[in-house]
């Protein structure tokens, strides 16, 4: 038999086997099996239970929602409840999950939207924990809402508030009213914060947190507080980077130390910490921007205001070492005992300076305003520029100096110059510089008037002291008392008596020093004084303002005085001009006495002496004697008398001449001894006395004809 013919016969038998077997089991007699009996459902209205149940949603082959419950319901309109809810979603890449569980939740007919009530806890993988009683999922955007009450935590932060909306996708949790955040102390104590907010926004992903419609924040000893904020944090989120402030903000510092940042406030304001989230390194703030510095304990504290503050601070985080001001900046340094308070304007500013000291030197420029005020003082400055050395703490001012078109005023004093170098403390003022409409720096006040390549102003006194140039002297006009200042209870200056009182006099030297305190102005170098046709020329010049003295040495002088005419009856003015070594005037007795090969021509005469002296009527513009002493010579009407003392009285035109002896010779060269001569000059009547000591006698007389 073939091979193949036995192969098939065997598969059929084994076939054969195995009908029957099944035949026989069919055949057998049936055991009865017990009915199943459904279970109870908890709702009678639902349609289905199920226990212990998972829904999922695959997306692209993976999974990325699944919804596990303990017990679901389900109801003829298609609706359904779930118990012991729990919501997990993973995002693509599966770096973050998302947990929401609640006690129950429901979905209604064809809705994507699970509503949850009960314990109601949201969690990401990131560690933020949300917990609220009632809230909705909708697994169309992934969002969580929540409308009541909310708590959330996160690592150090915790807070409460009132409706919540999460977003997944986005991981931004946002917080809709009564936002309250804690912030916990760091491992080395420090971080602590108490935030409240109307709204706030946690965006971890974009690593921003934003608070809106209201916000203040309480760290470190410092209050914040604006309309809306956004913090932007580093790149592991635990720490501020950068922290926007707008509508309003402010920053209070109430225990802040002296030189430290008091308070901040503007518009908007742009910070910048360190790398600790903690250290203020910069702060940018726009519109009506204000930073004020902490004075001394008990002491107000400086203040500087713009349109716009950029703040650079050092390592401590509140001290200022960098400052730009735009627009209308103002500082404001407040009076303190025996410190008047100081207000500097300008268009810009910029400062700079050093940790532990602050800000040390500051740049205004653009149209600069100064003002001092307080403790009976009151002082005021404009210029184009002001570079301002500062005291530690930006306490007060060590120095200023002003550039271009300065002009400086107290009370009734004011300085013009190109510059000027005001050092506060001292009460100094130097000017100096030349420019278009200040040649030279010019001081000018109730009493003199003073131009000079270099002026120093002592503000209390006044004193001056002023300096020429090579090509130009100083140049000072003594000014003529006013009625007003004498109303007001000034003391006016009284100008030597041979001067008129309502008229300037002018002064120029090589220097000029200028004592108000004493009303006295000393000249040196080539000094000159003059009044109308009166004039005095000397080395150097003396006027006493309160007694109405005056001194010069090397001295020329012309001056005007009346003198009556006997002949025509009547007060003529005439010159009269004096040479002498020195010159000093005595407004009391109202004497000019020259001194040291003194010269004098005039009505009296041509005459020399070791001492001339003048003495004026009480109008002081009149001569009454002339008293002349040692080595005595008068020319006058074609004589030359000598002697040892001469005095002439205008009244009556007499001369009277003593001497050991005294001597004359007339135009013939008679030559006329005597003790005494006597002659009037009306008359030309002449009397040689000898008082019974020294016979008179005269000799010569050859050169005139007989």
């Amino acid at each position: 038999m073939a091979l193949w013919r036995r192969r098939v016969r065997l598969l059929i038998a084994v076939l054969a086997l195995a009908f029957a077997a099944v035949v026989a089991r069919q055949l057998r007699p049936r055991v009865p099996v017990p009915p199943h009996l459904p279970s109870a459902r908890t709702d009678p209205a639902a349609v289905a239970e199920v226990t212990d149940g998972r829904l999922e949603r695959i997306t692209f082959s993976r999974q990325d929602v699944s919804v596990d419950f303990r017990r679901q319901l389900l109801y003829p309109d298609g609706s359904m409840k779930l118990f012991a809810v729990k919501i997990k979603t993973d995002e693509r890449g599966g770096t973050r999950t998302f947990t929401v569980t609640g006690n129950e939740g429901h979905v209604g007919e064809k809705e994507s939207v699970l509503t949850l009530d009960g314990d109601v806890q949201v969690v990401a993988s990131d560690g933020l924990t949300v917990r609220t009683e009632h809230a909705t999922y909708d697994g169309r955007d992934g969002f969580v809402r929540a409308p009541g009450p909310v708590q959330f935590s996160r690592g150090r932060t915790k807070g409460s508030g009132l409706g919540m909306t999460y977003d997944k996708n986005r991981d931004v949790l946002d917080v809709l009213q009564h936002a309250v955040l804690s912030i916990a102390p760091d491992s080395n104590g420090a971080g602590a914060t108490e935030i409240t907010s109307a709204a706030v926004e946690f965006a971890r992903r974009d690593r921003y947190t934003r608070f809106d419609n209201g916000v203040r924040i309480v760290r470190g000893g410092e209050t914040i507080e604006a309309g809306n904020a956004t913090a932007y944090l580093t790149e592991d989120g635990e720490r501020i980077d950068t922290l926007d402030l707008r509508d309003n903000a402010r920053i209070t510092v109430p225990g802040a130390a002296a030189g430290g940042l008091q308070s901040l406030a503007g518009g908007t304001m742009n910070l910048k910490y360190g790398s600790d989230g903690q250290t203020l390194q910069h702060a940018l703030i726009v519109g009506t921007a204000l930073v004020q510095i902490a004075g001394d304990a008990g002491k107000a504290g400086r203040q500087i205001t713009a349109g716009t503050l950029d703040i650079g601070l050092a390592p401590d985080g509140s001290t200022p070492v960098a400052l730009a001001a735009r627009e209308n900046v103002q500082l404001t340094i407040p009076a303190e005992t025996g410190t008047a308070g100081r207000t500097i304007q300008s268009a810009n500013l910029d400062a700079k300076g050093v940790a532990g000291r602050g800000l040390t030197s500051a740049h205004f420029y653009g149209s600069v305003r100064f003002l001092e005020a307080g403790q009976g003082t009151s002082r005021a400055a404009r210029s184009e520029t002001l570079d301002a050395a500062l005291k530690p703490g930006m306490s007060g001012l060590e120095d200023a100096r002003f550039v271009r078109g300065v002009h400086f005023e107290e009370g009734k004093l004011v300085a013009t110059a190109a510059n000027a170098r005001y050092q506060p403390d001292k009460g100094t003022l130097q000017l100096s510089g030349s420019e278009a409409g200040a040649v030279v720096p010019r001081v000018v006040n109730e009493q003199i008037a003073v131009d000079a390549a270099q002026i120093d102003v002592t503000l209390e006194g006044p004193q001056v002291k002023a300096t020429g140039s090579p090509a130009d002297k100083v140049k000072s006009v003594l000014q003529p008392a006013h009625k007003e200042d004498a109303a007001a209870g000034a003391t006016p200056v009284k100008m030597p008596s041979m001067l008129k009182q309502d008229q300037p006099v002018n002064v120029t030297a090589a220097t000029l020093d200028y004592d108000g305190t004493i009303s006295k102005t000393a000249y040196s170098g080539s000094a000159q004084l003059w009044q109308g046709d009166t004039s005095i020329k000397g080395e150097t010049l003396v006027i006493d303002g309160k007694a109405g003295d005056l001194s010069a040495t090397a001295v020329t002088t012309t001056t005007l005085l009346e003198q009556t005419n006997n002949e025509k009856k009547k007060k003529e003015r005439v010159r009269s001009t004096a040479t002498a070594k020195d010159l000093k005037y005595e407004d009391a007795v109202r004497r000019m006495t020259y001194t040291g090969d003194a010269h004098m021509i005039g009505p009296e005469g041509d005459m020399t002496a070791a001492t001339i002296e003048l003495y004026l009527k009480p109008s002081g513009d009149e001569l009454e004697r002339a008293e002349a002493y040692e080595a005595v010579t008068l020319r006058e009407q074609h004589r030359k008398t000598t002697g040892t003392r001469m005095t002439y009285t205008t009244a009556d035109e007499r001369y009277v001449i003593v001497g050991a002896p005294v001597k004359i010779v007339d135009q013939c060269e008679r030559e006329t001894t005597g003790r005494t001569l006597t002659f009037l000059k009306a008359s030309d009547n002449v009397v040689v006395d000898g008082n019974q000591e020294t016979r008179t006698e005269t000799k010569g007389g050859g050169k005139c004809p007989s």
